[in-house]
């Protein structure tokens, strides 16, 4: 009786472990790849690019921009760390397309991201969006001393000395 007892428990433990195992409310997703965020530019903003987020059509980059804000940075009453640019850039053309922002709360909470994608518009030479064109088009490694951030935490805490004394590439 003992033997059969230990059988029945033994196949009730492997079932629940199997169905633990399968279900998927609990099955573990895919941990996120570490992001890659290259600082591209720093004036108001510091903006970096997110190298892991860029998708190629052609001579065409869809991606996103981190853009940090300075330290004490608020909206409304709010602290902010900055936010998420998703952007078009056509490298042949040196044109760039906002497709929406998405702001990050100090903290890490990220907002959803709002607007639409906006017609296709020269950059301007000298610009953050041309430090961004040229990082993405051109393989440009500015501020070769900063290294490259692989979180949003990182980068902001990289960015805010660097917004605070002007640094420049």
């Amino acid at each position: 009786m003992k033997s059969r007892l230990d059988h029945l428990r033994r196949s009730r433990n492997a079932l629940l472990a199997a169905m633990l195992w399968t279900s998927p409310a609990l099955a573990q997703a895919p941990a996120p790849a570490p992001l890659e965020l290259r600082l591209a530019d720093v004036a108001r903003f510091a903006v970096f690019v997110d190298m892991g987020s860029i998708q190629w059509t052609g001579r065409t980059a869809n991606l996103r921009l981190l853009q940090a804000a300075e330290s004490g940075f608020t909206a409304g009453a709010e602290a902010f760390w900055g936010g998420w640019r998703h952007e078009v850039i056509d490298c042949d053309a040196r044109t760039i397309s906002h497709a929406g922002f998405g702001s990050i709360r100090a903290g890490g909470q990220e907002g959803p991201v709002t607007g639409r994608q906006n017609p296709a518009a020269q950059i301007p030479p000298g610009s953050a969006d041309d430090a961004a064109a040229r990082v993405v088009c051109d393989g440009w490694k500015p501020f070769a001393g900063v290294p490259v951030a692989t979180s949003v935490e990182q980068a902001v805490s990289l960015a805010r000395p660097l917004i605070e004394t002007g640094a420049e590439p």
